[in-house]
């Protein structure tokens, strides 16, 4: 949900108001995000956490349930997304941001996240080195992001350059090291895992 298109963040804006109670979020968002924190390590214990294209802040809860002292970021290009965000997360600190020009300090993020966004970033490989810029040495970023399989991809815009191929060399380029890359969900959830060394 991060740097949409127009059109994109115009959708997401309309559906702001239903989109938390929507059965895509039981069906497939929280599948994606249980997945994606399943990756972290139970000894991980960050500090600061940012969720890029964090819609109303579903996944944010969820990291607030697993670590309660960490500090909250989150970042949607959608302004009716942040806003109904800050409502349901008062403790948290949200901005209306593309992942391009994040508004945070160069080293200031111990754990970036994004899930089921991705794939609506117009320069995804710009959008790596932001979230890179803010990851203190040793943060990582875990990236889950739909990627269908048997070549599907090819006809749907949004998924087009999301393989794996593409995203590892994405991560590479933007300077970081891979951890993990894998697929989950019967192939259709491509999770990436990037260290800043």
């Amino acid at each position: 949900m991060v740097e949409k298109k127009s059109d994109d963040i115009q959708d997401f804006n309309r559906r702001s108001f239903t989109y938390e109670n929507s059965l895509e979020q039981w069906f497939f968002f929280d599948r994606i995000q249980k997945a994606l924190l399943n990756m972290i390590e139970k000894e991980y214990t960050p500090e600061v956490v940012l969720d890029v294209g964090c819609g109303t802040g579903r996944l944010l809860r969820k990291v607030k349930e697993r670590w309660p002292t960490a500090q909250l970021i989150g970042v949607d290009a959608a302004t009716g997304m942040i806003n109904r965000a800050r409502q349901l997360m008062p403790y948290a600190t949200f901005y209306v941001s593309k992942a391009e020009s994040l508004p945070l300090r160069d080293d200031s993020v111990d754990l970036a996240l994004s899930t089921a966004s991705f794939h609506h970033w117009q320069d995804k490989e710009k959008a790596l080195r932001e979230i890179k810029r803010v990851l203190r040495v040793g943060g990582r970023f875990y990236l889950g992001d739909i990627y269908p399989p048997f070549g599907l991809s090819k006809f749907t815009s949004h998924f087009r350059s999301n393989n794996p191929v593409r995203t590892r060399e994405a991560f590479v380029d933007a300077g970081f090291h891979i951890k993990d890359q894998r697929r989950r969900l019967r192939l259709w959830l491509l999770m990436t895992v990037g260290e800043h060394l």
